[in-house]
């Protein structure tokens, strides 16, 4: 059994305030000052059974302190220092007291403890994008089958971006250890640079196809297969720039790339639970005139599914950028004009909204960034108490996005048509209240 223990961050005792110590000799504190925990401290902590949660603190004031580390509500110790053995799996809190003549600090920190991964049941994928704007906490983990982590964008030096821009909002060891409790699946998805919100690639920017096409290909490939090995992930999702033209200038050299992905990560397996299983492969195609250019990559064997991401398409006249027309139609050229099979497409919805404002008699597509915003979808179920009932449509003339209605004529067409399952872009612009969530409803409407 491949046993890997997950530890957030490794928790170091910090001497930064040495002069303030019995061992200095200072005797400047007073009888009631209050007893301040130095320690690097994290709130979300991951372990497998067997781990010792092990922790130094240092205190200062620290004569005649005492101590009490509590642990799902039991004291576990009174010592200074922590050594607990974990032996159960579950949510835990644990919690650090400190008392110094009857005034007390704390610290809390949440304590995963990972059990052997057994994916779900479900009757059709029900799959959440999050972005690194994302947090664990965004994820309703009864309502998806797979995660896909938005993104480690290649850059200009040709390599994936494995910091996330530096966000600090996305914790990937809690992110993939809270998934694997759940049975969820959880994909790491390589990316040219994209605006979260909305998942449209920003424009002139085309490293991720360059890297993917130069000669040193290879190594590229290497490198994104071992970066899913080494973080745990369960497999890649590929998310390829946009062709600004409409049309890669090297198609052939393009598909070798995709050809060589598919070959690198399913030459290997990913060990769960004593089981092996393959690693999972997806690519993301997004609607619009532009789709053609990856009509020779999708029926790649090694593919399992293709997102289509049906959605973002505004249009000169204000109007919705993801009915239900606009869905069935861009899946139906995957489906009829590509060849791809029913099972191996899942259709994209968004999280988000599209608000037009000013006249439109000014729009131009050159100006229509101007003219429009994107909204996320909690944001609009905060301004419309009945935004999850109105379709497509709010009490705003100009503002469009999908509510239960829409996703549910999505979800039937899905249904009807034997699809893979839908997604939704973003969770984290979803609501958190599950009567509102689209991410329930999408989980729901496919009968899982």
């Amino acid at each position: 059994m491949k046993t890997t223990k997950i530890l957030l961050f490794t928790l170091i005792s910090l001497w930064a305030f040495s002069a303030c110590t019995e061992e200095a000799g200072n005797p400047a504190f007073g009888e009631t000052d209050m007893p301040v925990i130095y320690m690097d401290w994290t709130e979300n902590l991951a372990y497998n059974v067997g781990d010792v949660i092990q922790m130094s603190p240092q205190i200062s004031p620290s004569d005649g302190v005492t101590y009490k580390w509590i642990y799902n509500g039991e004291v576990v110790s009174t010592n200074k220092n922590l050594e607990y053995t974990v032996t159960e799996f579950g949510s835990f809190v644990l919690k650090l007291e400190v008392d110094r003549n009857g005034v007390k600090n704390s610290r809390i920190a949440n304590v995963l403890v990972v059990k052997p991964f057994e994916p779900k049941v479900y009757n059709k994928k029900s799959i959440a994008y999050i972005t690194v704007d994302g947090a664990v906490a965004d994820v309703p983990w009864d309502d998806i089958t797979h995660l896909i982590v938005s993104s480690a964008v290649i850059g200009e030096n040709g390599l994936p971006d494995l910091t996330f821009g530096d966000r600090t909002t996305l914790d990937i060891p809690t992110l993939i250890a809270t998934a694997h409790n759940y049975g969820v699946y959880v994909l790491l998805e390589f990316s040219g640079a994209i605006t979260y919100l909305n998942a449209v690639h920003a424009y002139g920017s085309l490293h991720f196809y360059n890297a993917a096409v130069a000669a040193g290909r290879e190594a590229l490939v290497n490198t994104l297969v071992q970066t899913v090995i080494d973080n745990q992930f369960d497999g890649i999702n590929v998310y390829m720039d946009k062709a600004d033209d409409g049309a890669y200038v090297d198609p052939a050299t393009l598909k070798d790339f995709y050809e060589k992905l598919g070959g690198a990560l399913k030459a290997v397996k990913n060990t769960l639970n004593e089981v092996e299983y393959d690693y999972w492969l997806s690519m993301s195609v997004y609607g619009g005139w532009t789709n053609a250019t990856l009509s020779n990559m999708v029926n790649i064997p090694a593919y399992d599914w293709i997102n289509v991401l049906a959605f973002a398409a505004e249009d000169l006249t204000p109007g919705a950028h993801s009915s239900p027309w606009y869905f069935s139609d861009q899946i139906n050229q995957w489906l009829n004009w590509y060849g791809v099979a029913p099972s191996r497409i899942v259709g994209a919805v968004p999280a988000f909204g599209l608000r037009y404002f000013g006249n439109p008699a000014d729009y131009t597509w050159g100006n229509l960034w101007q003219y429009t915003e994107y909204i996320p979808y909690r944001t609009l179920c905060a301004a419309y108490a009945d935004a999850p009932e109105v379709n497509l449509q709010a009490v705003d003339n100009g503002l469009f996005y999908d509510g239960f209605p829409a996703i549910e004529e999505k979800a039937q067409y899905v249904n009807d048509n034997n699809l893979g399952g839908m997604a939704l872009w973003s969770v984290e612009s979803d609501s958190k209240d599950p009567a509102k969530s689209l991410m329930k409803k999408i989980n729901t409407a496919l009968g899982n």
